[in-house]
């Protein structure tokens, strides 16, 4: 039935009838590149990067010893390491739930700016770490203003892409996340040869000037041109339908796509005021259904446990030098870096969402149980610190492989896909409010696995892989029942959801 709808829609988008052309439209050639939209896309993209790096830096950071001898005692240190990550994954799910009332308000753009500005605030705060409390501080403003921006970005690049690109250009965010994060990982691992409190200070540093540039860069942005006739701008959103495809303003596919947006919107804004209670009747409850088991399954693989605790992990597999395991972590994330640039590029708009997910879930599983097992068969006690360490050579780089198999395949699949799918399933309508509520989950989710782990660590290492195995094979089987959304535009997106009634009247 997809396979259907997407034929007409691209039928209805890439032809012209005889009246429309005399019309006064024109049918020119498609560009082969339509380098105006990739620019703005990737503009805004780069707030992934800020919220990858924060990623890749707190992993490193939490395990610097002038970091730890300033905040911690040997008696609190799992328990406040915790609090830090936690603080920044809860307010970021507030950020989250809070965003679609201000990506409606006052435009994706301009959401993007502000979620900016309170990013920078916090890590400005993070930076001076004058005392604990100021750190947490930080880590909480910072995280609501990630949380903003998770939201906010992806929502901007499903309203501004063409369907034939659209998974691509969602994607730049997942993309630039990881390519933060590795570069997180690399200043974290050359600040750790720095002896003084610049060793973890450092890394906040550049993230702000990061942060500065993005907020700087994002104001020069337009605006969706679906947020724009929403708004009534119908003028303006036109112009920026002809800029974003580099067609004159008279083409037939800028007519089409135009008329289509206005005819979906028009509709549903003569059904009255919006509120989250809609996202939970009719056609709609199924789509917020889908958005939220992507949203649950995607925190349930185990990668947040993964990216924030990679540096302790590969300790406990064996590589105790503080140096060596973070230059490990940033390996796997150069290899998750180009397994998403291989699945943006060739894979999500060719092959679909839903394969992508199964094969995903997949390995995934397959990885976890591998380096369960590794864990449970050669894990020992180091009698003088009283850690988990995999003394044998070949469990040890076992591990280390199967963590970068579980990392290149997230970054290929659910980290991809995950932003993608619910950024598609919802009409324009409830899309902001039903990515917030998404993505809000998501982060509560993470809040209660990543303030877990390392408590669940303490007690069992191996049964922490165990665990993530066997969601990932649930999360596998799920996958098999969510409908294929590719190619799609986000109109047409409408009629697959629609009762089947109204689709043979």
């Amino acid at each position: 039935m997809a396979d259907a709808k997407l034929q007409v829609d691209k039928q209805r988008r890439y032809s012209a009838t005889d009246s429309e052309l005399s019309d006064g439209l024109i049918n020119t050639p498609l560009p082969k590149f339509r380098k105006s939209v990739y620019i703005a896309a990737a503009v805004a993209a780069f707030g992934g990067m800020l919220c990858g790096y924060d990623t890749g830096c707190i992993s490193g950071i939490l395990i610097m010893p002038y970091f730890d001898a300033r905040f911690f005692t040997a008696d609190n240190m799992v328990y406040l390491q915790g609090l830090l990550v936690a603080f920044y994954l809860m307010t970021a799910a507030l950020g989250a739930f809070f965003s679609g009332y201000f990506c409606d308000r006052f435009s994706r753009k301009w959401s993007i700016v502000g979620a900016t500005v309170v990013f920078c605030i916090g890590v400005l705060l993070q930076t001076i770490g004058y005392n604990f409390g100021m750190v947490c501080a930080g880590r909480l403003i910072t995280g609501f203003g990630a949380g903003l921006m998770g939201n906010g970005i992806p929502l901007y690049h499903s309203e501004i892409s063409p369907p034939d690109v659209r998974g691509r250009l969602i994607s730049l965010f997942t993309f630039m996340s990881t390519t933060g994060q590795v570069v997180g990982y690399f200043v974290t691992f050359g600040t750790t040869y720095v002896d003084s409190d610049w060793s973890w200070r450092g890394p906040w540093l550049i993230q702000l000037m990061f942060g500065i540039v993005f907020g700087v860069f994002v104001s020069f942005l337009g605006y969706s041109p679906r947020w724009l006739i929403d708004h009534g701008r119908k003028e303006e959103a036109l112009k920026t339908l002809a800029q974003l495809n580099e067609l004159p303003e008279n083409h037939v596919l800028v007519h089409n796509e135009f008329k289509a947006i206005v005819d979906e919107l028009e509709f549903e804004q003569s059904l009255g005021k919006r509120t989250y209670k809609e996202l939970f009747v009719g056609t709609n409850l199924r789509r917020t259904m889908l958005a939220f088991f992507i949203s649950i399954s995607t925190a349930f693989t185990g990668s947040d446990a993964i990216w924030y605790y990679a540096p302790q992990i590969l300790q406990n597999a064996g590589l105790t030098d503080l140096s060596s395991s973070i230059a490990a972590s940033g390996g796997s994330g150069l290899l998750s870096m180009l397994a998403t640039f291989i699945s943006m590029q060739f894979i999500i708009d060719r092959y679909g969402r839903k394969p992508v997910f199964i094969v995903g879930a997949a390995v995934m599983g397959l990885a976890m149980f591998v380096v369960g097992g590794m864990f449970a068969g050669y894990a020992q006690i180091d009698p003088n610190t009283g850690t988990v360490i995999v003394n044998d050579t070949n469990a040890r780089n076992t591990i280390i492989a199967f963590v970068y198999v579980f990392t290149a395949t997230f970054a290929a699949t659910y980290g991809l896909a995950s932003y993608v799918y619910p950024a598609e399933v919802f009409n324009m309508r409830c899309r902001a409010k039903g990515l917030a509520l998404t993505f809000g989950l998501n982060w509560g989710f993470s809040i209660l696995i990543t303030y877990c782990v390392p408590l669940f660590m303490a007690t069992t290492v191996s049964g922490v892989f165990f665990f993530f195995g066997a969601c990932c094979v649930v999360c596998c089987i799920g996958d098999f029942f969510i409908p294929e959304l590719k190619g799609l535009s986000l109109e047409s997106v409408e009629e697959l959801f629609a009762p089947k009634q109204s689709i043979q009247a």
